[in-house]
């Protein structure tokens, strides 16, 4: 089958790679699954030997519809739509508890992550996310501080979701090969941080400001951004030579909470 350089395709066949995959999910016959990007059906049919409850799946190609199609015949747990991941919405279909597979185009797999992330409501629709992504684009998600890969997507994929990284997959087992590999990454709601919408907006403006200059010490854009009290309360004289990569969440999670009651970050 031809792929698509437009839409990203690189389509993973590699049987015991796409039962690992499946496996996470730990999928009965309750459960509502959604998938992302279901290409030529390999995942998807691995999915649909679980015997879910339902697999719905988004494909944006139009020219896949006769192979879902196949697909949808041979199971009545099965329906698609063709339509771009990226503005459907899934809260019109699914309720609570879905649990989502993913095998992301590079070009959109972030996009998709903080769509799902920024939800208004909360918790969501699903309650777990399982996803393969460029493996530069995994280890900024998963990045601890200290790390030179943490950063704003780090922290705000926190917020909001536990992350837990299973494994990395060789760009020599997809066709076409792309030219890096893939790492495989789940994430359950995070209960913990509670961060309601407003919160997580002023947590992703202000990372935004503050990694925009992270090889910077913090001190000066903390200058800008709170009052002289407000840096008394974070221990700022303890910080201020510190980089933004070096600090915690636990720091930026009161750094919201300072801000939280602001209309407006300058």
């Amino acid at each position: 089958m031809f792929k698509k350089k437009k839409f990203g395709q690189n389509f993973l066949n590699d049987k015991l790679t796409l039962k690992k995959i499946v496996e996470i999910g730990n999928i009965n016959s309750e459960s509502e699954v959604i998938e992302i990007g279901p290409g030529d059906g390999s995942l998807t049919n691995e999915i649909l030997q679980k015997r879910p409850k339902s697999l719905f799946v988004i494909e944006i190609d139009k020219d896949l519809k006769e192979i879902l199609n196949e697909i949808k015949k041979k199971n009545h747990n099965f329906d698609f739509t063709i339509a771009d991941a990226v503005n459907f919405n899934e809260e019109k279909i699914f309720k609570n508890n879905c649990i989502i597979f993913g095998n992301l185009p590079y070009n959109i797999s972030t996009a998709l992550l903080l769509k799902w992330i920024f939800l208004k409501k909360w918790p969501p629709f699903f309650s777990k996310l399982i996803l393969m992504f460029q493996k530069e684009v995994a280890d900024r998600i998963c990045a601890k501080n200290g790390e030179k890969n943490y950063g704003r997507l780090s922290l705000v994929t926190k917020a909001r979701l536990e992350t837990k990284f299973h494994f990395n997959v060789s760009k020599d087992l997809f066709n076409p090969s792309p030219q890096v590999d893939s790492s495989v990454i789940s994430f359950d709601v995070n209960s913990k941080t509670n961060f309601n919408n407003n919160e997580l907006m002023i947590l992703s403006n202000v990372t935004n400001i503050i990694f925009n200059k992270k090889r910077k010490m913090i001190g000066k854009t903390l200058e800008k951004l709170l009052t002289p009290k407000e840096r008394e309360i974070i221990n700022y004289d303890n910080i201020k030579t510190k980089r933004p990569e070096d600090l915690d969440f636990k720091f930026y999670q009161s750094l919201v909470s300072l801000l939280s009651n602001r209309t407006k970050i300058n």
